[in-house]
């Protein structure tokens, strides 16, 4: 988060994060509130990225309790039948645009939501165009009809532990060969720290992840959940024994292809360079013990527990 100054004064203010419980749709949701306080005053002030951050984690627990399908997988679903946004819409029967503002983050009413749903099942999806026919002509609606869709495989069901993106093998990957590419191969046990790094960071700035990783909290600190197989289906990595004069060894990670940054949005390309810059220099055991710190580790690694992303508000940006 940038630095913002007091209205009132003019001084640097305090980030805060605190519990609170907000209302949506009846329901009680608690979440992490963001706020800048002025130290002198004792005032709190909020700006437009910490208003999307908050509403996001309340927008985002809502469609957990209730089982409503995340922006990505409404994504996905679209992609899967080849339709633009506004076709998409005719199609259910939404309101204009209705679609994009659902992929954009806006929580569907119960109807849609159930509708949206509905058409994992490609027979639903073939009965909602026949439905159409006449609201989207018969052009278009001829040439999805004739489509093949194959098999859809729905991703994991976001939660709080994964940031509240379905798990991503690419993205994950892209990461991982950026970090091997800026830094000439890192270390198994460095690039488990930047990771982690990487979605708290992105979390703590949106109020959603980047990978879509869990992460545990272990020993030597906190760890992508299976992280073992996730370094060695990544595409595009290679991974090698390194021994040192001592004779301890290490199993480092290199990229055999540049990674594929067009992925990446500004922001989450910001963040990446953020992390690269700050731990350049650490060793794999330094950033071991710098993590050390973080409250997200203190509070889980005695049962070595998942991560929740709501600690991401206690890591220095």
């Amino acid at each position: 988060m940038k630095e913002e100054l007091s209205p009132i004064t003019g001084k640097p203010m305090t980030l805060v994060s605190e519990p609170d419980i907000a209302e949506f749709r009846g329901e009680k949701i608690p979440y992490i509130h963001l706020a800048y306080r002025c130290e002198d005053s004792g005032e709190q002030f909020t700006t437009d990225q910490l208003d999307e951050v908050n509403e996001n984690q309340v927008y985002n627990a809502y469609r957990e309790k209730k089982r409503y399908p995340f922006p990505d997988e409404i994504i996905k679903l679209r992609h899967r039948y080849g339709v633009s946004a506004s076709m998409m819409s005719e199609i259910m029967g939404f309101g204009a645009n209705q679609w994009r503002y659902y992929e954009a983050g806006k929580v569907p009413s119960e109807s849609n939501a159930k509708a949206i749903m509905a058409i994992r099942n490609e027979s639903v999806f073939r009965d909602f165009l026949e439905s159409s026919k006449s609201e989207i002509g018969e052009k278009s609606y001829l040439k999805i009809r004739n489509r093949e869709f194959g098999v859809y495989e729905k991703s994991s069901q976001p939660v709080l532990n994964n940031g509240f993106i379905s798990y991503s093998p690419s993205k994950t990957a892209e990461v991982i060969k950026f970090f091997c590419t800026e830094l000439n191969g890192v270390f198994v046990t460095k690039m488990n720290k930047l990771l982690f790094y990487s979605d708290f960071l992105k979390y703590k700035h949106d109020g959603f992840g980047l990978t879509g990783l869990e992460y545990k909290a272990i020993t030597h600190g906190p760890v992508p959940y299976n992280y073992g197989e996730i370094y060695s289906r990544a595409r595009g990595v290679e991974m090698e024994e390194f021994i040192y004069p001592n004779g301890t060894s290490g199993i480092m990670i290199r990229a055999i292809e540049n990674p594929n940054m067009d992925v990446f949005t500004d922001s989450e390309k910001e963040i990446l360079h953020k992390v690269c810059g700050r731990f350049c220099d650490y060793s794999a055991g330094e950033i071991s013990e710098y993590s050390h710190r973080e409250k997200g580790w203190q509070e889980c690694s005695q049962s070595k527990d998942f991560i929740p992303y709501s600690y991401a508000f206690d890591i220095e940006d």
